[in-house]
């Protein structure tokens, strides 16, 4: 059985570059990641995206996901596949959006919770999306139980995954989607300088 590393986020906020510009960002995040793992790092890392547009590396073990909202920049690396999705609550037709994109335990849960709450569905949604890369209209689980509580597992093509939030601050909500090992430690998060 391989060693598993410990999944890591690395968080800036300020002023990035967006779309492919960004890769730089992601490209210093998997160097901090790889000398924090013991591991080499290819001089010029290649980056490319999936047919529904995940990207991954061509030329370095790790799996990333990436995510920004406003000024946040996130990016989670592990040694498995991964999903991450941070969102700035804000003002939108939130029981449009849940009307027309959530199950009914999703609904129900952004109806409990208002706003707050469906951004809670919304970040857990993108973060099993991304994890997947199937895209967020895919066929996918409910993120909410029969109890209308957020699951903490949900089952992906016969796995089981885990699918927590991270706590950043009131008014940013943060979630991650990694397989669920038996090993499953939080991600840590690191600021990437």
């Amino acid at each position: 059985m391989k060693n598993r590393m410990k999944p890591l986020i690395y968080i800036y906020e300020g002023d990035f570059p967006k779309g492919d510009a960004g890769f730089s960002m992601i490209k210093r995040a998997a160097q901090l990641y790889a000398a924090e793992n013991g591991m080499e790092v290819p001089e010029d890392m290649t980056i490319l995206r999936e047919e529904k547009g995940k990207p991954y590396f061509t030329d370095f073990p790790a799996h990333f996901s990436l995510s920004h909202s406003g000024s946040m920049w996130m990016c989670m690396f592990s040694d498995e596949p991964c999903g991450l999705d941070v969102q700035k609550v804000r003002k939108c037709s939130w029981e449009k959006i849940a009307e027309r994109n959530f199950g009914d335990r999703e609904r129900r849960y952004a109806e409990l919770f208002g706003e707050e709450g469906f951004f809670q569905v919304w970040v857990r949604k993108e973060a099993l999306a991304k994890y997947t890369g199937k895209g967020f209209f895919s066929d996918m689980p409910q993120t909410v139980d029969e109890n209308t509580d957020p699951a903490d597992f949900v089952a992906v093509d016969g796995e089981e995954v885990i699918l927590k939030e991270i706590f950043i601050s009131g008014d940013i909500k943060c979630a991650y989607c990694v397989p669920k090992t038996g090993e499953d430690e939080e991600p840590e998060v690191r600021l990437l300088i």
